[in-house]
């Protein structure tokens, strides 16, 4: 059974599968990918829903804040590099949230609480401090709580798809002799690492894989020129 059956076969559970890391890939470029004049409140429409033009903006402002503050000069071409990022980031984050939702993962009210409070930025003397929370979230990110906890209960969701989906590699005795043979470990640290590296190698392909069959029925479309 390949990795697409068992993401098909197992839906419904998939909902317990612990987070342990970001998807390292992202897209370089989105299948139906249509430029309009620009919308009053939408920044782009992914497979039908709406990414909030107000939402882009801040981000947008907020990303060329941090890069001024670190002693950066700001000109037309960065400021345009920034645009681009955000709302390429803004796209990956909904389209692997509807990926989430097709499969069935979800995030619970408690998951986005731990996640937050373990945020540094959120803390007061090594603990989670509310008033701290709201006051970053106000004045440095300008964003609301509710905004900003919908936004990491996504980021979780995009964890717990990436674990599903190379959970199902496994490598074959023929594969790692093989590998074995080309690399010629001298000792069994050397083979544990090996192993370890061409398990990556074929997580990593099929994630390349899965991105490329997400791709082909992405439809986006973008309602700013200047990019």
């Amino acid at each position: 059974m390949n990795i697409f059956e068992l993401l098909r076969k197992n839906r419904q559970n998939i909902f317990i599968i612990t987070v342990v890391g970001f998807i390292g890939g992202i897209f370089l470029g989105f299948g139906g990918y249509l430029r309009y004049s620009t919308v009053v409140d939408t920044v782009a429409v992914v497979n039908g829903v709406k990414i909030p033009l107000q939402r882009f903006n801040r981000q947008v402002n907020l990303a060329i804040d941090n890069y001024r503050n670190q002693g950066n000069e700001i000109t037309d071409e960065t400021i345009r590099s920034i645009k681009q990022q955000v709302l390429r980031d803004l796209i990956q984050e909904e389209v692997f949230w509807q990926e989430a939702k097709k499969y069935g993962i979800t995030v619970s009210d408690q998951e986005v609480y731990y996640d937050i409070m373990r945020i540094p930025a959120f803390q007061k003397d090594g603990r989670f401090d509310r008033e701290t929370y709201y006051r970053t979230l106000i004045l440095r990110l300008r964003t609301t709580p509710k905004e900003f906890e919908e936004s990491r209960r996504k980021r979780i969701a995009m964890f717990k798809l990436r674990e599903f989906v190379i959970s199902g590699v496994k490598l074959s005795p023929l594969e790692v002799r093989s590998y074995y043979q080309i690399h010629q470990p001298k000792n069994e640290e050397e083979k544990q690492k090996l192993y370890q590296q061409l398990l990556e190698e074929k997580q990593a392909a099929v994630l390349e894989e899965w991105y490329k069959q997400i791709n082909n029925n992405l439809k986006v479309k973008i309602y700013i020129k200047d990019l």
